[in-house]
């Protein structure tokens, strides 16, 4: 069997580990001298560096909710921030967030979140930013920030579909010839 089918076997098995078989794709990458591939497999096996390019399905929505007090003892619990508020005062990159990480920490990440549940992520300086912003009267207390865990689940899905797919498929997604 050649590499290639063996790639695509173990791809194939339910619950199939992504570390073994991004190894074997970046043997894979230094037999056919396929630079695009083996910096992809890289990438995915190590993490993204700040300066390389994302792909489009490594870019996750991120949701709101705050906490705020206001007069006389008023507040507002658990009130959900459009994301068009946090992107206006804030900037995009606090409503699609970057996931950098390889893919053996988005496995850890979906391994310990609840199953239909979100990640939380540290929203503490969307306080300031938000500040006065979303309701006038009130004072912004504390900021939550959720990643749905079907984005994760998302990314992993979209590296193991990159390279189960047919030789015709993956020459257009890497750019080279497959054997």
């Amino acid at each position: 069997m050649s590499l290639l089918h063996e790639i695509q076997a173990a791809v194939l098995q339910e619950g199939s580990d992504l570390g073994p078989i991004l190894l074997r794709l970046r043997l894979l990458a230094a037999r056919i001298g396929s630079q695009p591939l083996a910096e992809w497999v890289r990438h995915e096996s190590e993490g993204y560096p700040r300066d390389a390019e994302l792909p489009d399905y490594r870019f996750i929505p991120v949701s709101y909710t705050a906490n705020f007090s206001g007069p006389f003892g008023s507040g507002i619990k658990n009130a959900p921030i459009s994301p068009y508020l946090v992107k206006k005062f804030a900037g995009e990159h606090w409503v699609r967030h970057e996931m950098r990480e390889s893919i053996a920490a988005v496995d850890d990440l979906l391994a310990t979140a609840e199953d239909g549940g979100h990640l939380g992520i540290n929203a503490a300086d969307l306080i300031l930013l938000l500040q006065g912003k979303v309701y006038p009267d009130y004072a912004c207390n504390s900021v939550t920030g959720s990643i749905p865990r079907s984005s994760l689940a998302s990314i992993r899905h979209a590296v193991a579909a990159a390279f189960s797919n047919s030789p015709l498929n993956s020459k257009s997604l890497f750019r080279m010839p497959l054997l």
